[in-house]
């Protein structure tokens, strides 16, 4: 096949999807990377993370990008690596704990986190303790404190949870959590809550807490796969540690070769975002959050599921289905919650005002047919 008919080929296929600069695209978690993200992807795109050999650049940039992460949550000594996403980073976390708490079996989750804690469980040969949620969708506190005991492994948080973007009550989790291993999950919120003015905590001034999880290919507007495993220091990794004789020296990484090109793109980020222009485009989604809810709430018959603390907002009405597949007739990209019968709307970057405004028009006459 010809190049010119390759690329042709792959330019309409490309059509046949949206694309985030549409304003259409409403329950994503990512959106379209800076181009300054690209061209780094472009410079390392051929370049094997694992290879440090042969690529010691690649292993500089991750260092400072883990650096730069000890910064932003408040311990200098935390390491880590760039994952694939936040399923291999949770998987990671529980894998690490294992490796501390040996014979250890049971991890206590709420019932809102990620399908991925049920994988890892799967995987690592864990069983899951199940905590229920109270009347803001969080985890309840009481439960976990009932439930931990001698056989507990792990207790698990998320900071954003993925149908409702809530924050369970991690201050509160983190003192039950002295001889147990603690995770957050902040894939969404880890790059959300640091540029916040807010009371809750997803760093490591938190004692007890061992790991967190964030994706850069979210809010961290990086490519996607992108996310991160953090530790509070190198011990974790060490015990993940393996030589292979082939590489001559030590790798502690889930997954094998990685590419440099998503390292590349992270950090080429961070350094030109810093944290003044992170919390510069977070604020600037939240505002539109707000002003999104608003506009919802002038809607009769429509309800907010709960108050948002962060860029995220699930909708209901009596009949949610009905408004769901309305939407996505019109050309909305959405999703909809089975547990709560809720639309998501993530108020990404590319969800402006104006696309808000365009969203809730349409809202409005959909709604208006119910009479």
């Amino acid at each position: 096949m010809e190049r010119n008919k390759i690329i042709d080929e792959l330019k309409k296929l490309r059509e046949r999807d949206p694309l985030f600069e549409n304003g259409r695209i409403l329950s994503s978690v990512s959106t379209k990377p800076p181009r300054i993200a690209l061209e780094a992807f472009n410079i390392f795109h051929d370049t094997n993370a694992l290879d440090r050999f042969l690529f010691d650049s690649i292993n500089k940039l991750e260092r400072e990008i883990i650096e730069w992460f000890g910064i932003l949550l408040r311990n200098r000594e935390v390491s880590g690596y760039i994952t694939t996403g936040g399923t291999e980073s949770n998987i990671v976390a529980l894998w690490s704990a294992k490796k501390i708490y040996e014979g250890r079996r049971e991890i206590i989750v709420p019932e809102s986190a990620h399908y991925s804690i049920e994988r890892a469980a799967d995987l690592l040969e864990l069983e899951i303790s199940w905590i229920s949620l109270d009347d803001e969708f969080r985890a309840r506190v009481n439960e976990i404190r009932k439930k931990i005991d001698k056989d507990t492994l792990a207790v698990i948080a998320t900071a954003g949870t993925s149908a409702l973007g809530v924050i369970d009550p991690i201050d509160e989790i983190n003192k039950l959590c002295k001889d147990v291993y603690f995770h957050v999950d902040a894939a969404f919120g880890g790059f959300v809550i640091p540029f916040i003015e807010t009371k809750e905590r997803i760093d490591f001034s938190l004692e007890n807490l061992d790991s967190i999880t964030i994706d850069p290919h979210k809010m961290g507007l990086s490519i996607i796969p992108s996310g991160c495993i953090l530790f509070r220091n190198n011990s974790y990794l060490e015990r993940l540690e393996i030589s292979p004789s082939y590489l001559g020296f030590k790798t502690w990484t889930l997954s094998g070769s990685r590419t440099g090109g998503t390292i590349a793109a992270t950090w080429a980020n961070i350094k030109y975002l810093g944290i003044d222009g992170y919390k510069r485009i977070v604020n600037e989604c939240i505002e539109n959050t707000k002003f999104l809810c608003k506009k919802l709430r002038e809607i009769e018959g429509l309800e907010i599921v709960v108050e948002p603390t962060i860029n995220i907002v699930a909708i209901r009405t009596r009949d949610t289905e009905r408004l769901f597949l309305e939407l996505r007739r019109r050309g909305w990209k959405i999703l909809m919650d089975s547990k709560t019968k809720s639309i998501k709307i993530v108020v990404m970057p590319h969800v402006t005002k104006n696309v808000i405004e365009k969203f809730v028009n349409e809202l409005k006459e959909i709604m208006r047919d119910y009479e």
